[in-house]
Order: structure tokens, then C-alpha cells, then sequence
């Protein structure tokens, strides 16, 4: 796996928890959602887990709530 195909890393937490770049979580998201992709193939080319990956996508493409005017 090349070094470029990697997430991009913003924060380790003290128990070990990731922090991925916004723009480098979305290249992802864009490519995942090319036709034919395999978001399990692109999930290990980038060094992330398929179940992580499929969590943030649901997060960009469920609508947002709507809040009842008062």
C-alpha cells in the first residue's frame, strides 16, 4: 500500500482513538460512491475499517433533522 493512499491522520487521542482530516475522510466518501466501488477494497487501500468508513457515509447522506418551529 502506498504511503499517499493513507488517511490522513489529525489527532491521536490518549486511548489510542484516530482523528481523520476532513478532506481526506471526503476523497474517500467521493470515491466510495464512484459506480462499482468496493467500500471494503478502499477502506484497506486507505488503512481504515470498512465499518468506519460505512458510518460516515451514512452521516453524509441521511438528511438532518427537522426541529419544530416554536
Amino acid at each position: 500500500m502506498e504511503e499517499s493512499q493513507k488517511l490522513a491522520v489529525r489527532l491521536v487521542g490518549r486511548n489510542g482513538r484516530r482523528r481523520f482530516d476532513q478532506s481526506s475522510k471526503d476523497r474517500l466518501f467521493a470515491a466510495c460512491l464512484e459506480p462499482g466501488a468496493s467500500v471494503s477494497k478502499l477502506a484497506r487501500e486507505h488503512g481504515v475499517n470498512a465499518n468506519l468508513v460505512w458510518k460516515w457515509i451514512r452521516k453524509h447522506t441521511q438528511p438532518l433533522p427537522m426541529v419544530p418551529k416554536a
